[in-house]
């Protein structure tokens, strides 16, 4: 039976362990404490901010059916309500959704945790670039230089930068993921000790750096008692402040969020988070990259966009090619 090491533990590494779990020795590293990558949640008790990806479509059959169980036992759910458009001295607007956008519940890593449950999930740790290849496996090592083991096949589905510096020096110059660019962002979170009282769920924000506020606590599953906002920044605005000093830009980003709603009570939580590979910018038309002489592959959003849909059709894409 083939070893695999699966790096990063979001939505993508999830997907292919659990695709591959009878087929092959799984091991899965993440760096992060827990499991979710864009999917995760800020745990702030008792605000619960889904600091990440917001909420998901499902607009293919294949897609459907994979969340066909999760939705019958309630991870995952509609988030109903109204959604609007704001802007800064123009009257509020009401936008449409055309189609259902999901959540996972209680939380948006709730999903990622039942997806984990029988995974082999080493979590606090950071794989170094690879370096070691002995009679065709790789030897894994972490950046404090203790071995992981020994692995047939090394998988990353970290944001393209970091793959690339993984696979540094095994990469060609015509590899995919040289073509891939993304694009940061930073979360705002934002908690009152109150209940949210009114219809709207969330808003887009026209010309402001601030491009769309959620309403954390009106998803499915939340507590109602607090109201938990979170506030997402304009990718290029985020580019300009990736090295400004993180307080600095939570203070900017508060005054426009105080501008855009007019709330001006003091939060009683207040919060930001840099994403620095949050969207993509551009993305190869290949799709997922598989070397299968060397025994290395990668995918993410980087293939094709942030969507979660098109993160699980990059994973299942993966998988027809690896066939362990």
């Amino acid at each position: 039976m083939k070893s695999i090491a699966i790096i990063g533990a979001g939505i993508s590494g999830l997907v292919l362990g659990n695709a591959l779990k009878n087929k092959a020795k799984i091991t899965l590293f993440e760096k992060a404490r827990g499991v979710g990558g864009r999917m995760s949640t800020r745990y702030a008790d008792p605000y619960y901010f889904d600091h990440g990806a917001q909420c998901f479509t499902a607009r293919t059959p294949e897609f459907q059916a994979f969340l066909a169980p999760f939705m019958e036992t309630g991870v995952v759910a509609e988030w109903k309500g109204k959604v609007v458009n704001l802007e800064i001295g123009k009257k509020e607007t009401k936008r449409l959704w055309f189609e259902p956008h999901l959540v996972a519940s209680p939380n948006m890593n709730s999903l990622c945790k039942v997806l984990a449950k029988d995974l082999d999930i080493r979590s606090g740790m950071e794989v170094a670039p690879l370096s070691v290849r002995a009679e065709d496996k790789w030897v894994l090592q972490d950046t404090k230089e203790n071995t992981l083991g020994e692995y047939d096949v090394v998988i990353s589905t970290a944001p393209p930068a970091q793959t690339m510096n993984l696979f540094h020096g095994y990469l060609t110059t015509e590899s995919i993921i040289h073509d891939a660019k993304m694009q940061g962002c930073v979360s705002l979170m934002v908690g009152f000790n109150k209940p949210w009282d009114k219809r709207i769920i969330a808003a887009k924000v026209r010309n402001n750096p601030i491009k769309w506020i959620s309403i954390n606590s009106s998803k499915p599953g939340r507590d109602t008692q607090v109201t938990c906002y979170v506030a997402h920044s304009r990718s290029h605005w985020a580019e300009v402040h990736m090295e400004t000093e993180m307080q600095v830009v939570q203070e900017i980003l508060y005054r426009e969020f105080v501008a855009v709603t007019g709330i001006d009570a003091t939060p009683d939580y207040l919060s930001a988070h840099r994403w620095r590979y949050a969207l993509v910018e551009d993305s190869p038309e290949s799709g997922v990259y598989y070397d299968a002489k060397l025994g290395l592959a990668a995918t993410s959003d980087w293939c094709s966009t942030s969507r979660i849909e098109d993160v699980w059709w990059n994973a299942s894409r993966l998988l027809a090619q690896i066939h362990p």
